[in-house]
């Protein structure tokens, strides 16, 4: 048993430190025309608020070296979308929404998503506003906005 402890601090050491060098590199966020890459909006449709619980659709958001893509998801208030997260990167990333005060709670990922890998969580905001997304790995430069209105 205490072989196993030893080797998952050493997997989970290794994983922080490859997260720590993948974040000295190009950013990746920027296309060749100088315009900001990752800035495509996922957009709600109309009418779509549902029931508390109700999903209406799905959002896929790719988490790239080190992007979002869309990073900026519109919604409507009320509106139960399930965020399909997946790791395009070589680095580990996660997705982490963060709430208002008024929401009182945040949105994430699994707190870890591999490369190839994805995670699946539903977001839904009863208030209107701007709430950020973030990569808990790669801050300041990993992160995006959900508008809700």
């Amino acid at each position: 048993m205490r072989i196993n402890k030893r080797w998952t601090a050493l997997i989970a050491s290794a994983a922080l430190l490859s997260a720590t060098v993948a974040c000295g590199g190009d950013n990746g966020g920027s296309s060749t025309d100088g315009t900001s890459a990752g800035t495509a909006t996922a957009e709600a449709t109309t009418g779509t608020a549902t029931t508390p619980g109700e999903v209406s659709r799905e959002i896929e958001v790719l988490m790239q070296d080190n992007f979002f893509e869309p990073a900026v998801i519109e919604l409507a208030v009320g509106e139960a979308v399930t965020i399909e997260a997946k790791n395009m990167g070589v680095a580990i990333h996660n997705m982490h929404v963060l709430s208002s005060e008024t929401e009182g709670k945040d949105y994430t990922s699994a707190p870890l998503v591999n490369p190839g890998d994805s995670s699946e969580f539903v977001v839904q905001f009863s208030q209107p506003g701007t709430y950020k997304f973030q990569c808990d790995f790669h801050l300041p430069g990993m992160v995006g906005e959900i508008i809700v209105e």
